[in-house]
């Protein structure tokens, strides 16, 4: 009769209280390990949105001033993060157009996923021949660069983008807009 009594208490067993626990330990393991990537791919896809944003807000600018990118001299002189390479800077008013584009188009709420503003890193593609490589000429050594990069955009004048490069483009202007994403490589995207 105390046999009986003791087969008919119901209750798990040490070694399946185990069992569940393992199988529990390592679905919060793997979601550890999951996590983190899932957060860092989702910031990447955010960024890649800025890029082709800020890319549809250059073409509103270009149909809102008669088909000319920022470049012409502007009397604005709004501090805003827009770095300039040596070769360009003040160089026929650029830079406070280019300023007064990002004032007026992109506003205070164009900022990196992970926090802080963008910065416009205006260049111009160094390459003398069309479709010749002008990634030699970003100075900045965005593709050797580990993430962060101070969420530099780079914008590369009179070029084109080839997979995560940019080449020389024949149109003038054409431009091209690369960052250094977080999980790995370069994304670049153009007019």
């Amino acid at each position: 009769m105390i046999q009986d009594d003791l087969k008919r208490k119901n209750g798990f067993t040490v070694i399946e209280v185990s069992l569940v626990l393992a199988i529990a330990g390592l679905i919060f393991m793997m979601l550890f390990i999951a996590l983190p990537a899932l957060q860092r791919s989702q910031r990447d896809t955010r960024r890649r949105d800025d890029v082709v944003f800020l890319l549809e807000k250059i073409k509103n600018y270009e149909k809102n001033n008669r088909g000319t990118l920022p470049g012409s001299a502007e009397t604005s002189t709004s501090q805003v993060n827009v770095v300039w390479s040596d070769a360009l800077k003040n160089s026929t008013g650029n830079e406070m157009t280019w300023k007064g584009f990002y004032r007026d188009y992109l506003k205070e709420n164009f900022a990196d996923p992970s926090g802080g503003n963008y910065q416009l890193v205006i260049v111009k593609c160094g390459a003398t021949t069309a479709d010749s490589d002008c990634t030699n000429s970003v100075a900045t050594g965005l593709e050797n660069q580990p993430f962060p990069n101070d969420n530099k955009m780079i914008i590369v004048l009179q070029a084109s983008c080839y997979g995560n490069k940019t080449i020389l483009s024949s149109n003038p202007r054409n431009l091209a807009v690369m960052y250094r994403l977080e999980g790995a490589g370069v994304y670049c995207n153009s007019l």
